[in-house]
């Protein structure tokens, strides 16, 4: 079970998945969120009060890590993340064009990786979210992380190299 989850971002698409959340009812555990900007928490926190500011090792220590970054900065951060993801944590990366082969070899060979591709009507649970998993990921954490982003809308398992198209 994800008892807590970590957002690495606290822009617009953080804000789009928790709006997307609340408008479902969903009540989410321990939620913790990282951003090298501090204005950009304190913004979201003045939406979603339950937020918690945390550092990178603390969120790296969730049962379900969000990476919601720009590509250039996600692949500098996955290198300051490596060997510090809880094992049997998952990892979904919400940014564009960096595939799970990219993914495991920066995190250091972590292979419980999930990547998704949110839309902004997420935030009125009327996405078109889809997901790609890596082969490893076992199904009942599958079924999970599928079940938790339901109410943000259709979640469509696709394969990776349909997941941008």
């Amino acid at each position: 079970m994800f008892d807590s989850i970590g957002f690495i971002g606290s822009g617009r698409i953080a804000r789009i998945m928790l709006g997307g959340w609340r408008q479902g009812g969903l009540s989410l555990p321990n939620l913790l969120v990282f951003d090298a900007n501090h204005a950009a928490i304190e913004s979201l926190q003045m939406n979603f009060p339950t937020v918690k500011a945390a550092t990178l090792e603390e969120v790296a220590g969730a049962d379900l890590v969000f990476g919601a970054l720009h590509p250039p900065a996600m692949l500098e951060t996955l290198a300051n993340l490596s060997g510090k993801l809880k094992q049997q944590a998952l990892f979904c990366s919400l940014a564009p064009k960096i595939k799970l082969g990219m993914l495991r070899e920066k995190l250091g060979g972590f292979d419980r990786l999930v990547r998704m591709n949110p839309n902004s009507p997420t935030i009125i649970g009327q996405g078109y979210n889809p997901v790609a998993f890596a082969d490893t990921v076992p199904d009942t954490v599958r079924d999970e992380f599928l079940a938790l982003v339901k109410p943000l809308g259709q979640s469509p398992l696709v394969a990776e190299m349909l997941l941008e198209s």
